[in-house]
């Protein structure tokens, strides 16, 4: 055992504590009906419940349903098979995890179609939180993934447990995309199930490099060696090649428009800066501004402002400036 091992998991790796790891992940399946019962009832109730805080706007809620969710479970059973040498297993708990998948779409579909109240994708900050994922995202799913496949194989910080279910956004997101498939809002639904698989991948990455750190590869626990092994890992690092460039694609992506946004604003400003008037409503979305101002007086001309847009390096599809008067009264 390797030192670096040895802080890794405060000691020598238990043989208990791996069959434990095997059983929570469904890499071990001794009692099916108690172990499969308890995870589809947890994940339905959690998608039930996270698909309701979507709906409600209620990051609190959202919170519940994370602490109920189980999904993560097979997708480290998956990281972990596949570090034993298990491709069997590791097929199976990659199944079990898609499975888990449609479960939750089907159920955020059916809630959010009972739900009185349609969810507006374009306003409802739980949707935006996670419509557009980030590089921030990958680090922050790829520190939980690490942290959880420790928890697995250390007995001595569960505590951590909530915490990293949490910090690891499963189930919401592919709440966010059944409610996205029925309101017909197809980019929320491919931002927010990118948002899970790159969860996914972050957790397929940091449970592989936990577990064969601890060194659950060796000949001892690994049942066989190489080929299948490599080519999961091969796969992995395929889709985390993907998922990083999506990522850094929308990651740019959201830096240009703030960019931009924060140049039209500065543009708006000076524009009405010496007059009467104030910006009421200021909106800027697909190359298209529309700006509304209020005051009284001799209004500041369109034409100067599409001129500052213009020096500002913004070139907009479109231009739309409402003039709202406004009635001065003097009171003695």
């Amino acid at each position: 055992m390797t030192w670096f091992a040895k802080i890794l998991l405060g000691g020598p790796l238990e043989p208990d504590v791996v069959i434990a790891a095997e059983r929570a992940g469904f890499v071990r399946v001794d009692e099916p009906l108690r172990q499969y019962s308890s995870f589809f009832l947890r994940l339905v109730t959690a998608a039930v419940i996270a698909t309701a805080g979507v709906a409600a706007d209620s990051a609190t809620t959202i919170i519940g349903a994370m602490l109920v969710a189980p999904l993560m479970s097979p997708m480290l059973g998956t990281a972990l098979a596949a570090a034993l040498g298990r491709p069997l297993k590791t097929l199976q708990t990659f199944a079990l995890t898609l499975v888990g998948m449609g479960v939750v779409i089907l159920v955020a579909v059916g809630v959010t179609a009972i739900i009185p109240v349609a969810v507006d994708m374009s306003t409802n900050t739980q949707v935006l939180a996670r419509t557009s994922p980030r590089l921030v995202d990958l680090i922050i799913a790829l520190a939980s993934g690490f942290v959880a496949a420790l928890a697995s194989v250390r007995r001595d910080i569960p505590d951590a447990v909530p915490g990293i279910a949490i910090s690891a956004s499963i189930v919401p997101p592919l709440c966010v995309t059944g409610a996205a498939l029925l309101e017909g809002a197809s980019a929320a639904a491919w931002g927010s199930f990118l948002l899970f698989v790159t969860n996914y991948v972050a957790i397929q990455v940091a449970g592989a490099a936990v577990y064969l750190m601890a060194g659950l590869g060796r000949r001892e626990f690994s049942v066989i060696e190489g080929r299948a092994r490599k080519l999961w890992y091969l796969g992995v690092a395929f889709m985390a090649l993907a998922v990083v460039g999506s990522l850094a694609t929308t990651s740019f992506g959201i830096v240009r428009a703030n960019d931009e946004l924060r140049r039209a604003q500065e543009a708006a400003s000076a524009w009405v800066e010496g007059t009467e008037y104030r910006i009421a409503r200021f909106e800027l979305e697909d190359g298209e501004l529309r700006l509304e101002i209020a005051g009284a007086g001799r209004a500041p001309r369109a034409e100067r402002l599409a001129r500052s847009l213009s020096r500002a390096g913004l070139e907009l599809d479109e231009l739309s400036v409402a003039v709202v008067a406004e009635e001065r009264i003097e009171l003695d």
